[in-house]
């Protein structure tokens, strides 16, 4: 992708038969930018195509989980961000934005905000749900200044969360979107660490 133009970017709703080519974006994701995902790349690589199409119907499109990929006018996958609903009856109140990523060459774009927007809009379609959550690695400001500009704020800090194979460590920040008018105590631009 060479313009800035996102007019011909579609976002849709990854389905089975889009999955073995969002799949490799996945597997893309983990393998450029092991200190930004939870899912180790030799961990997600070594499934099988039936293993990986578990995950998919498990994960990424189950209940009201949904994944969203943007995608070129030629059907190539940009980018993807999933939405995960808590099951217990408890939670459900919450979804959680999983797995975000946009490749180099569309970034700068506008593609994470098409994608996120669009993540945000079925997540306000779904009965029930007053709250959405980000995890952000906390060393990667341009993600979360791309949350923020969505609405989430800051509300807390994981530290040393992943300890990646060269030793560097990775802590989170944790980050909120209140769909509704629900106070959110100690949050905001200063960071507060928990735990």
């Amino acid at each position: 992708m060479t313009t800035r133009d996102t007019s011909s970017v579609t976002i849709e709703r990854i389905t089975i038969d889009r999955f073995p080519a969002c799949w490799q974006l996945r597997l893309r994701a983990l393998r450029d930018h092991p200190d930004a995902f939870g899912q180790p790349f030799e961990e997600a690589r070594t499934l099988s195509p039936n293993e990986a199409e578990g995950q998919f119907l498990t994960r990424w499109d189950s209940g009201d989980n949904r994944t969203f990929g943007a995608f070129d006018p030629d059907g190539a996958p940009l980018g993807m961000i999933g939405v995960a609903r808590e099951t217990r009856r408890k939670q459900a109140h919450r979804v959680s934005f999983w797995g975000v990523y946009v490749i180099p060459e569309a970034r700068g774009c506008g593609v994470s905000g098409k994608l996120l927007d669009h993540a945000l809009d079925y997540a306000r379609g779904v009965s029930g749900v007053l709250q959405v959550h980000i995890i952000a690695a906390s060393h990667n400001q341009v993600a979360i200044r791309s949350y923020e500009r969505a609405g989430f704020i800051r509300c807390g800090r994981l530290p040393r969360v992943d300890i990646l194979p060269n030793g560097a460590t990775v802590d989170d920040d944790l980050m909120v979107l209140m769909l509704d008018d629900y106070p959110v105590a100690g949050c905001g631009d200063r960071d507060v660490p928990l735990g």
